[in-house]
C-alpha cells in the first residue's frame, strides 16, 4: 500500500463511490451531509463511503462479483490479492448510507419502482446497518449479482499522518442507478443532495457548506464536463492511479495551519483552522 506505515495508528483501506446523473444543468452527483457528533469529518459534506469491512473479500461476494477480477482489481491497487473488497466496499457502503444498491437481481438492475421490493430492502438495508445481517447473506437470499465494472476507479487518497484516524480511500464512479432514490441514513450522515460539482464548490467557498480538501479536488476534477458519459470516460484511468497523501504543516507551537496537498501539477497548501480544522484532523 501507498504511504508510510510504520507509525502507531493504523492505516485502514476504504472505499468512496461519487453517484452522478445527467441534469438540465449538466452532471449532478450525489453528496451527504455527515453527523456534526462524527469522529471524522464531523458536519462535512462528503460522497458516500467507508472502510473496507474484512467481510467484502468474502468468498462469496467475490463468486457474484461481474466485470472485474479480484486479480485484475488488485494489480489497479497496488495488492497481492483482495483488491476487489474496495469495490465491493464501494457498493455496500452505498447501500448502508444512501440506499443505493448498484446490483443486478433474476430482472436485470434492481429497480425499486416495485414497493413491496422497495421495502423489503428498506428494512434490508436496516438490518444491515444493525449489523443484524451481512452484505453477503443479502446477495445470497435476494440472489444478486455486483456489476463491479460499473464503477470507475479514478482517484486514491491516503490520510496524512498526525491525524488520530487514517484511511487509503479509492474513489470510484458509477453513473447513478435508474428507479432508485438516495436517501440518507440518519446516523452517520443526516441529509444529502444532488449538486453539480461547481455549485458545490461554489457553497463550500461561501461557507453554506463544509468541505474537505480531498472532496474539493474531487469536485474539481469532476466539473466542467457536459454528461455523465463524457464524466466517466475522463475520468477512465490510462495509467496507474496515483496515492495523494497530504501532509499537515504545523505552526512553532505545533497547531496544524495548513494541509499541503502534492498534486500532479504541482503542490498547493490549503489553509485550515476552526471548524475545518476539527473536521479535518479530529483536533479541538
Amino acid at each position: 500500500m501507498a504511504g508510510d506505515r510504520n507509525e502507531q495508528v493504523a492505516i485502514r483501506n476504504a472505499a468512496t463511490v461519487v453517484l452522478a446523473r445527467d441534469s438540465d444543468q449538466g452532471p449532478q452527483v450525489f453528496m451527504l451531509e455527515r453527523n456534526v457528533k462524527s469522529e471524522f469529518v464531523s458536519g462535512a459534506y462528503v460522497f458516500p463511503g467507508g472502510a473496507v469491512d474484512k467481510h467484502d473479500s468474502h468468498e462469496t461476494l467475490e463468486s457474484i462479483c461481474r466485470g472485474v477480477t479480484d486479480a485484475e482489481a488488485s494489480r489497479a491497487t497496488g495488492l497481492d490479492s483482495g483488491g476487489l473488497g474496495f469495490w465491493v466496499a464501494a457498493i455496500r457502503e452505498c447501500f448502508e448510507e444512501c440506499g443505493v444498491l448498484i446490483a443486478h437481481g433474476d430482472q436485470g438492475a434492481i429497480s425499486f419502482d416495485d414497493p413491496d421490493l422497495a421495502q423489503r430492502f428498506s428494512k434490508l438495508r436496516d438490518e444491515l446497518n444493525d449489523r443484524e445481517i451481512s452484505f453477503s447473506e443479502i446477495c445470497l437470499q435476494e440472489n444478486l449479482s455486483l456489476p463491479v465494472d460499473s464503477l470507475t476507479y479514478f482517484s486514491r487518497w491516503l490520510t496524512p499522518l498526525g491525524m488520530p484516524k487514517r484511511f487509503d480511500t479509492c474513489f470510484f464512479i458509477c453513473p447513478m442507478p435508474n428507479n432508485q432514490v438516495p436517501l440518507h441514513d440518519g446516523y452517520e450522515t443526516v441529509s444529502g443532495l444532488w449538486i453539480t460539482p461547481a455549485q458545490a464548490l461554489e457553497k463550500g467557498e461561501a461557507g453554506e457548506i463544509k468541505l474537505v480538501p480531498a472532496t474539493i479536488k474531487t469536485l474539481e476534477t469532476l466539473d466542467g464536463y457536459e454528461t455523465v458519459d463524457h464524466l466517466v470516460r475522463a475520468c477512465t484511468p490510462t495509467e496507474p492511479v496515483p496515492t495523494i497523501c497530504p501532509t499537515i504543516i504545523r505552526d512553532d507551537a505545533g497547531k496544524p495551519i495548513h494541509i499541503r496537498l502534492p498534486l500532479p501539477d504541482g503542490e498547493i497548501e490549503v489553509p485550515i483552522g476552526g471548524a475545518l480544522l476539527k473536521a479535518v484532523t479530529g483536533l479541538k
